[in-house]
């Protein structure tokens, strides 16, 4: 059985509707990571969230991501659409790059699967 990577946004983890099914695995990358850490609340919210974050897997990220990332801002700008903010491209890129799906609520990932080699799953739907 071969396995589906579905990579949140934080968009997703915050609303919480995350139908995974037998074969999927929830994965984060660092900027999902540091997204959803960032909406702590205090310092006993960031080590609750920093220890439920723990659970995913992580999909790396490196120069690759980023390369990617700045190809996509570049056919962006082309066709003045380069407002795509950057946590969107960077956790595209990195769904390309492992192959994984984006699990999200957030309209951005619509026109970034027209880029990049991904698809987006609106999270509850």
């Amino acid at each position: 059985m071969a396995l589906s990577l579905l990579l949140l946004d934080k968009s997703a983890y915050v609303r919480g509707q995350l139908d995974a099914g037998p074969e999927d695995e929830l994965c984060l990358c660092a900027v999902t990571r540091l997204e959803v850490l960032h909406s702590a609340r205090s310092r006993r919210d960031f080590q609750r969230l920093a220890s439920d974050l723990g659970e995913f897997r992580d999909l790396r990220m490196d120069a690759e991501t980023f390369a990617t990332a700045l190809g996509a801002q570049r056919e962006l700008a082309a066709n003045g659409h380069h407002r795509i903010p950057i946590p969107d491209l960077l956790i595209a890129s990195c769904a390309q790059q492992h192959g994984a799906d984006v699990v999200h609520v957030d309209r951005h990932y619509d026109t970034l699967t027209g880029l990049l080699m991904f698809r987006a799953v609106r999270a509850g739907g």
